[in-house]
């Protein structure tokens, strides 16, 4: 138990770490930060700092979010014009929210040791520490895994299984530092460095609140969990618009409970879209819709065909990349790049299956995918995808675990094979009589 608290307290360290590296001026004056002046500007203005609730936030660009508006107000309040200062709380609500994540794993799974790697993985991408990286570490990564594999078993189909979830793995600990953003900015910036991105990271807080607090009340029964989420699911659905799926996302989670010894609470799902409903009808009635910031961002429909399925499996748009050029251009069946992109395709689908089988894996999965589905046909940012996020480390850090299984279990020898046998075969031997 110990040494769970020092992975808790290595957590907490490394995002107070990322706060103080993220603390100084990138160009507080340029381009990135215009939204932030522009709301300081129209914080200057005389106006009630409850007028939030009922219009358009403190930009003024046409979204429903009073809360971060009223963020916006403390942080002027304290600092006024110091844009820089106004960080610290950025860095203070992505800190809060890898604890959260921490949580809300343990609630789900009642696993320390899953929820310490959700945090974990999850702190890696918010400092930075991890970042893109080329496809060729896939390749020697999985081809070590092979190696390894069957100097330690003997056992090519074992071998292979290892080299597949190697790559699986592989692939996913780069996907979120590899995901498009419209100015080339990282995760970590966006996160902690970006005064703006505070509106999806408070969204988060909120949203993880209410699914911890789902999951418990759905293990445990206490009713005071139950009035926390649905508390977390207004404070979500004030921060920041991603926070519609919440339903969907608390159902999801609860069919992970029910299946994993727990009970499926549907009346709080049910609750989070009679939410949705007055959410609705508030945001049509006092946010203009239709702004030009809403126009400009906006992407065409056939954007999900590039973009939804990327979130479902990690390198099926290269794989398709490399097809289409094939069908258009079937000399391409000798270039490398074809028959190692086929390679790590397939070793892909082989740890994909075993981590869709187990109902926290398929719960990373579709969550990361519901999660980012609402921002899907807006032009990229990467706090776009910080609640997915979550949900993805949770996916990655089942298929790591998959491979800690695997390495730790040993290969049945022959004598152990033949004894099951013959007590599969044996009547009285099987017996429990």
């Amino acid at each position: 138990m110990r040494s769970w608290w020092l992975v808790l307290g290595v957590i907490l360290t490394l995002n107070l770490w990322a706060l103080a590296h993220w603390h100084y001026d990138e160009g507080l004056d340029d381009f990135e930060n215009l939204d932030v002046r522009v709301i300081v500007q129209n914080l200057q203005q005389p106006h009630h700092p409850l007028q939030w609730f009922v219009g358009d936030w403190a930009l003024g660009n046409g979204f429903y979010r009073p809360l971060p508006s009223l963020l916006y107000e403390l942080d002027y309040a304290l600092w006024g014009t110091n844009l820089l200062a106004y960080k610290w709380l950025n860095g203070l609500i992505a800190t809060l929210c890898t604890m959260l994540a921490v949580w809300w794993a343990y609630e789900l799974s009642r696993d320390f040791k899953l929820a310490l790697g959700v945090g974990f993985l999850f702190t890696l991408w918010q400092t930075g520490l991890v970042g893109a990286y080329p496809n060729w570490v896939v390749y020697v990564g999985g081809a070590l895994g092979g190696v390894a594999g069957y100097w330690l078993w003997r056992d090519g189909r074992r071998a292979i299984l290892l080299s597949a979830l190697v790559i699986t793995a592989l692939l996913e600990i780069r996907f979120v530092p590899n995901l498009p953003d419209l100015h080339l900015a990282s995760f970590s910036y966006r996160a902690v460095g970006w005064i703006p991105g505070r509106t999806a990271t408070l969204m988060t807080l909120f949203a993880l609140i209410a699914l911890a607090s789902y999951c418990r009340y759905a293990r445990t029964g206490g009713k005071g969990w139950a009035m926390v989420s649905l508390i977390g699911m207004l404070g979500a659905l004030g921060s920041y618009e991603g926070a519609i799926v919440l339903p969907v996302l608390m159902a999801l989670c609860g069919w992970a409970v029910w299946r994993t010894g727990g009970r499926f609470v549907w009346w709080l799902p049910a609750a989070g879209v009679a939410f949705l409903l007055l959410y609705g009808w508030l945001y049509l009635s006092v946010v203009p819709i239709g702004s030009e910031y809403q126009v400009q961002r906006t992407r065409p429909l056939t954007a999900l065909t590039f973009t939804l399925p990327r979130w479902l499996m990690t390198p099926l748009p290269e794989t398709w990349g490399q097809v289409d050029f094939f069908l258009e251009e079937p000399r391409a069946i000798i270039l490398p790049a074809f028959w190692f992109t086929l390679l790590m395709m397939g070793g892909y689908l082989v740890g994909w299956w075993r981590g869709v089988r187990q109902p926290f894996g398929l719960l990373g999965l579709l969550g990361a995918l519901v999660a980012y589905a609402p921002l899907a046909l807006v032009i990229p940012l990467m706090h776009y995808y910080y609640l997915p996020a979550v949900f993805r480390a949770l996916w990655t850090v089942v298929l790591i675990r998959g491979i800690l299984q695997l390495c730790t279990t040993p290969r049945p020898t022959r004598r152990a094979i033949l004894v099951a046998m013959g007590d599969a075969m044996c009547p009285k031997r099987s017996s429990p009589l």
